[in-house]
């Protein structure tokens, strides 16, 4: 009798979508999972038979998509859905979000910020690139990561560094000179770099071309290069970021960027509306990679960014929801939707962006392009177990022919029923396994709805009744 190997999770009976090289995808599969790694991928009856775990999930009538990627966002503006709706970038930003960040606390941040992992961990994202404001408060960045950690996700805290810009309302709890904040991000990547069982590692982020100096600029790349650090950045998310660097530089944004040494393959560049011919070639140039955030660049009017020419010159794609300021809510499967759609539109060409193009920017390719392609956005022996499964029998999603083309264009919420990550599931048959979603969703309304009155922002809502929940 052959002996059976012990492993801590066996999922069975799915149909698995493993995003590998070659789009392989495993009728009745199953995988085997051991301290937080897949150590076995196949046919269920040849897993079973080779090992027997501590946890089975029979998967029948579901399928097994690795985890998504968001690879963009800021997790503590769920305190401002439906918050200055109808407004553009630097009008939303003033009005909006800059007050709220300097009003927040810390024990808000944490709760906003769990609220919307657990959207992402729904949504059936597994990874999640935050951008945080360049607070001066250590005590609010601590509260993110204290969230992300806590929620189960895998991700990478990145913090923002911004040394000018009051004269276009950026506030002084937001400002600080460049070197301090950098040491402040070194002081983070001491303390939290592999938090959460390794699941967290720390990166910088520089908020927008008219809030750095150029000095400030080439402090970043420096610290990069030094501590291994990320680099993300918005940029050319409108006209004005080009503006403000022709009237500063006399450059352009991403001509400057190159000339401050900030470009690279570590550089991760977000939105990208606004491109030249120019700008791109230095994107191919510098094997830089973009986060496309669809949803925000509709919401806020910033434009149709080319991102399907931008993946045709091979650079590395992501999706992301962004910030629920610029999205109202962190919902990957929406965002995964409309990244398709909105490039359909831009190029008025139904097969410009095919379901499976917009899957790997949400899987493989997002992983590529956070530098994490070895561990996660695919399924296979050695890959880390992150992934969720999909119950398509809602009348959203139903009938199912192509399963990619379901979970792109039909899938929502309440599909995800099973997430893991790391091995750890977080939650089963629609339930949160470890934490208690429904007093935090009662908590965190109640604290946003105080932040909002302190902040300023609940007088956006003078001509309509503001909800008060039971």
């Amino acid at each position: 009798m052959q002996e059976h190997s012990q492993v801590d999770l066996i999922v069975r009976h799915a149909l698995i979508i493993t995003q590998d090289e070659q789009r392989s995808v495993f009728e009745d599969g199953a995988l085997a999972v051991d301290g937080g790694v897949i150590v076995a991928l196949g046919k269920t009856a040849e897993i079973e038979q080779r090992f027997v775990a501590a946890k089975r999930i029979d998967a029948s009538g579901r399928a097994l998509f690795p985890g998504l990627l968001n690879i963009h966002t800021h997790l503590f503006q769920s305190a401002v859905k439906g918050l200055g709706e109808d407004m553009a970038v630097e009008q939303w930003v003033q009005a909006v979000t800059f007050p709220t960040a300097a009003t927040m606390n810390a024990e808000e941040v944490y709760l906003l910020s769990l609220v919307s992992c657990l959207e992402n961990l729904r949504s059936g994202a597994t990874t999640v690139m935050d951008f945080m404001y360049g607070m001066r408060d250590p005590a609010l960045h601590e509260a993110v990561i204290r969230a992300m950690v806590d929620s189960g996700l895998r991700g990478r805290y990145t913090r923002t560094i911004v040394d000018r810009g009051a004269e276009m309302g950026i506030l002084p709890a937001m400002l600080q000179p460049a070197e301090e904040a950098l040491a402040h991000a070194q002081a983070l990547q001491a303390a939290y770099d592999g938090a959460g069982d390794g699941r967290l590692d720390i990166g910088l982020a520089i908020g927008v071309i008219w809030g750095m100096t150029e000095a400030g600029l080439r402090a970043v790349r420096r610290v990069a290069d030094a501590t291994g650090m990320m680099i993300t950045m918005h940029v050319n998310e409108t006209p004005y970021d080009n503006a403000f660097a022709q009237e500063q530089w006399g450059l352009n944004t991403i001509p400057m960027l190159e000339r401050t040494g900030v470009l690279g393959p570590d550089f991760n560049a977000v939105h990208c509306v606004h491109m030249t011919d120019e700008d791109i070639a230095l994107f191919v140039e510098h094997d830089v990679s973009v986060a496309y955030c669809a949803v925000s660049n509709m919401y806020l009017g910033s434009g149709i960014p080319p991102i399907a020419r931008l993946a045709g010159e091979g650079l590395r794609i992501g999706i992301a929801a962004d910030g629920s300021g610029s999205n109202n809510c962190q919902d990957m499967l929406e965002t995964l939707k409309f990244s398709a759609l909105l490039q359909k539109v831009g190029q008025q060409n139904a097969g410009s962006v095919l379901a499976q193009q917009a899957l790997d920017w949400a899987t493989r390719d997002g992983a590529r392009a956070l530098g994490l392609g070895a561990q996660v956005g695919s399924l296979a022996p050695g890959m880390k177990a992150d992934f969720f499964l999909l119950n398509p029998f809602t009348a959203k999603a139903i009938p199912v022919h192509d399963p990619v083309a379901t979970l792109v264009y039909s899938a929502g919420q309440a599909n995800v029923d099973t997430v893991v990550v790391d091995g750890r599931v977080l939650m089963e048959d629609g339930q949160f396994t470890h934490i208690d979603e429904t007093a935090l969703l009662r908590e965190t309304q109640r604290a946003a709805q105080h932040l909002a009155r302190r902040a300023g922002t609940e007088r956006l809502l003078a001509t309509r009744a503001s909800w008060r929940p039971v």
